[in-house]
Order: structure tokens, then sequence, then C-alpha cells
């Protein structure tokens, strides 16, 4: 007797090829069969009638290392079908590092400090010996700059012979025990300290183990043809699989140039370069407001800023975030504070425009300089940068869909925060969009956030419904799923999603998540 059926569903199995009509028999964790298994029987069978039936959805970019500390639901991406996060990115992880910079390195986005560890081998022990459970995967990668910052610091300079030999073989010992790869975050501290001698170093390490190389870019705006080259030039130097993290255009100047980018992608791949990206259906990103800052005040990490700001070149800051980013009303209203890091919570909600002329009553920079300043650097933002046009021309292409966001719960209680709504809704809304905009059939829309994230990973057992695959199965109405989560109300669940089998356990059931927590770590296989 089978585990469970899934029964007369359309089984759209993530290879992009057309649906049919099937059965899914799961059994110890696994597909044991799809056809027609009426004479079978399960002892719990699930009713996919009118309903897709998928491989468990992949979200390709997000920072949940440690949202399992908050609650071990998960809803924020189990709603929308989510079955695998692959997280560490932007060059933030909560590993690795020296002994003697354990405690120096501040781990950044959605990683909390307390869990900071020496290797990735030490922080899954933690988890996984500590008893902590996951509502979804997690399939993490070593950040860039918490391994620079674990070995050197966070100092504007080039790393020495004998400190990239020790970041080589801190990589190294992650592979080992099975992060896919090394995610840069180059507008980061320390990152976009780093050069392409140390890139190239890293990125031969990550060819041996056949991992991948993402990076969310140095530049998003006019200098995103510069930035795409760079990451390029590691790719045709080392062979390694390069991914451009969150594809998108980010400064208004440059709005309506998608397809010259999407090309420079296209002929590189066709030059035999490997590289792929992935993107969030958005018109507004989020990140802290110190990247609105020149990059050397950022030497010495996110609270470095503060001192800048007292010290004499605050007037060079000011002048900066003023030509470059909010010269008027109409620019600063397109900053929305998001989190206050907990020292401001009046700003929260507010644009930058709103706190400047009816809070603060100053100039748009110096108000930037005023929360930076009262939030010790950490204040994150939602900027309106990215047009509708240039969005969707992305979402057309053979790009890859993550939320760059977080497996919230679905309790406001528990976020100290005014979240981006992707991260309650990006893959839920890619496949609302692509119904609504036409952006590609159905079985291209599933392929893109199944198959196509497996294979950027290289996970050989997931992202299609196939006998002997790992039993992540999503199940969802492709005429009601989306998303319904806004800026301004964003802790809103997705719809549309009836079963989520996980790990061939059923974790939501008739739109409703259950009991059981059966994410777990997956770790590369070594070759």
């Amino acid at each position: 007797m089978d585990d469970i059926i899934i029964r007369g569903g359309l089984v759209v199995d993530g290879s992009g090829a057309p649906g049919f009509l099937a059965d899914v028999a799961v059994k110890d964790g696994r597909i044991r069969a799809i056809g027609e298994l009426s004479g079978e029987r399960a002892a719990r069978e699930l009713d996919a009638s009118g309903l897709a039936v998928a491989p468990g959805f992949f979200d390709a970019h997000c920072h949940s290392d440690t949202t399992f500390l908050l609650d071990s639901s998960g809803a924020a991406k189990l709603y929308q079908g989510v079955t695998t996060e692959v997280c560490g990115q932007c060059g933030f992880s909560p590993f690795p590092a020296l002994p003697e910079h354990l405690t120096e390195v501040d781990p950044g986005e959605g990683v909390d400090r307390s869990w900071y560890c020496a290797s990735f081998r030490n922080f899954a022990k933690r988890v996984e010996d500590g008893g902590w459970q996951l509502g979804v995967n997690l399939a993490p990668l070593t950040g860039h700059g918490s391994l620079r910052a674990g070995v050197l610091g966070y100092a504007n300079r080039a790393v020495t012979d004998e400190e990239l030999r020790s970041m080589q073989e801190l990589l190294r010992q992650d592979l080992e025990a099975g992060v896919w790869g090394l995610s840069l975050g180059l507008e980061y501290s320390p990152g976009c300290f780093a050069d392409q001698k140390e890139f190239a170093a890293l990125g031969r390490v990550l060819k041996e183990y056949d991992a991948f190389l993402p990076a969310h870019l140095r530049n998003e705006g006019e200098k995103l043809p510069q930035a795409i080259d760079e990451l390029l030039s590691v790719g045709r130097e080392t062979g390694v699989h390069v991914h451009i993290s969150h594809l998108k255009l980010d400064n208004y100047r440059v709005h309506g140039t998608a397809p010259a980018i999407w090309k420079r992608i296209a002929d590189a791949r066709a030059e035999g370069v490997n590289v792929t990206a992935d993107m969030y259906p958005y018109d507004a990103c989020c990140t802290y407001l110190n990247n609105r800052c020149p990059k050397w005040v950022l030497e010495g990490g996110n609270g470095a800023v503060e001192q800048v700001l007292a010290g004499p070149r605050r007037q060079e800051v000011l002048d900066y975030i003023r030509d470059v980013y909010y010269p008027n009303a109409q620019r600063a209203a397109t900053c929305l504070i998001q989190d206050d890091a907990g020292f401001w919570p009046e700003i929260v909600g507010h644009t930058l425009q709103e706190i400047a002329d009816d809070m603060l009553h100053m100039d748009y920079p110096e108000a930037a300089a005023e929360i930076l300043t009262r939030t010790h650097g950490l204040a994150n933002c939602i900027f309106f940068v990215i047009s509708e046009e240039d969005m969707l021309y992305f979402l057309r292409q053979d790009i890859g869909i993550g939320s760059d966001g977080y497996s919230y719960p679905d309790d406001p209680k528990k976020i100290a925060c005014l979240p981006h709504p992707r991260s309650f809704g990006a893959i839920a809304r890619f496949l609302r969009l692509a119904r609504e905009k036409q952006l590609c059939p159905l079985e291209e829309a599933v392929r893109r956030i199944t198959s196509k994230g497996a294979a950027m990973l290289g996970m050989t057992d997931r992202g299609l419904l196939k006998e002997g695959y790992a039993a992540d199965i999503t199940v969802f109405d492709p005429a009601e799923v989306g998303d319904r989560a806004t800026y301004l109300k964003p802790i809103q669940l997705a719809q549309g999603v009836r079963h989520v089998v996980l790990g061939g356990q059923v974790a939501l059931e008739n739109g409703v998540q259950t009991q059981v927590r059966a994410g777990r770590i997956l770790r590369k296989p070594r070759r």
C-alpha cells in the first residue's frame, strides 16, 4: 500500500511538456508511480480533480537562513507551493570564519547574529541536533561577504595571498559539507571591496565541485552592463556556472533597456558561458538605505556610515545622495522605509519624502542621513525604481524566479518590520502574471519554478515529477493561484494552492497547513 495517492489531476511534470491526466503515488518519501492507478490504494488520498499537480516549487533566491527561529511554519512560502528555498544569498550566510574572527562578523540579511558559525557543517549540526524544525527545505550557499569578513574583516583592500588561501580552504570545507555554491554581494560590504583576482580564485574552487556562483551584481542601474560583464569574465576565465541574482534595472535613467541587457546574457550563452539568472516579479526592490551612499562609506560594515556622517566627509556623502538618488520630492517618494531595526518605529511605512517634509522639515539627503544615523546604518527600504515594462520583458525570457524574501510566519506579531510583499507572493504572483499577461504557457511557467531551479543548483532528485524522485509535490488551481500581499499590507498568504506534499508527508491539505514540519537542510552530494 502506498502512503499517498494524488487522484485525477493534470500532471504538469516540470519538464515543460504538455500536461496529462494521471494519478501520482508516493511511498517512503519518493514518487513511486505516475499513471492510471485506480486499482491502487493508499493510507491517504488527495483529490486533485480540476487541479494541476506539479513538482514542489523552488524559490531560487531567499534570505530564510534563520527565519525558522521566528516560527517553524515557513507559511509565507508553503502557501505559495514552495518546497525548496535557496538561501545564503547576496554574500550573506551564517558561516564561515576563522576562529579568531568568528565574533567580529556581521552576518547580514536574514541571519540571526547569535547563529554565526565557523563552518556550514557546524551550522547544519546545530540546526539538526537542536531539533529545530523547518517548514520548507533549505538549500544553502556560502556567502562571499561572510567568508571575506571571516578572514580579513571589512577592510577596503585586496586580499593577500595568505588570506586568499584561507578563504579557499574555508570554502572547500563548506563545499565538502554540502553547500551548493558561493554567493556574491557586490553592492554590500565587504563584497564590494573584492576584485577579479579574488573571484577567479574562488571560482576555480567552485568549478572543482561543480558548484555555482550567483551574484548580487555591483550595480543594477546605469552601470548594469559593466556589472554583468564583470561576472561573465569570471565565467569565461574559470568555466564556473555564473548566475545573476534578481535581475533588474533599478534606475529610471535606464528604463526601457531590458532587451539590450537580455541580449548581453543571450550572447554570452551562445559564446559558451554557463550563465543563468533569476528575478522577482515586482516594480520595487528592497535593501539597506546605506546602499544609496558611496561604497567607501561601507568600509567597516553597515554601522560605519554613522561614523562617516558624524565626520568631516559628511557633506561629500550628502552631495552623492542628492546627485545620484534624491534631488527632489518625486525621487524621494520612491523610498519607503520598511525596517528601522527597532530604533525609530515611527518612520516605518513612510516615504523619505514624507519623513523629510512632514516630520523632520529638512531636505531629502539630510533626512536620509538622519535616518541612517538614528538606525545605526541598519534601515531597510522598499525602493520603487523598476519599470513594469522592463519587469514583464524579463519575465518573458528563460529566467528563474526567486523572492529575495523570507519564509515568514503569517502572524504579524512575529514579524518586526513591514516586509516587501515578495516574501508572501513572488512565486504565486509569477503564476498569476503568466496567466493574466500571457507571459508563457502553464507548463513553461511551472518548468521555470521547478526543474529550472533544480538545474541551476545541480540538484538531481527534485524539480520533476518522476518515479524515484523526492516526493515534493504542489497541487494548485491554475485559474486561481496568485498573490494577495501588497506593499502596505504584505502579510497576506497567497491563494490557489490546495495541497503540498513535502518529503512524502502532507504539509498543506485543502488550503490549510498541517502540523507537519518536514523541511530539511538539503546538501549537495559529493561527486
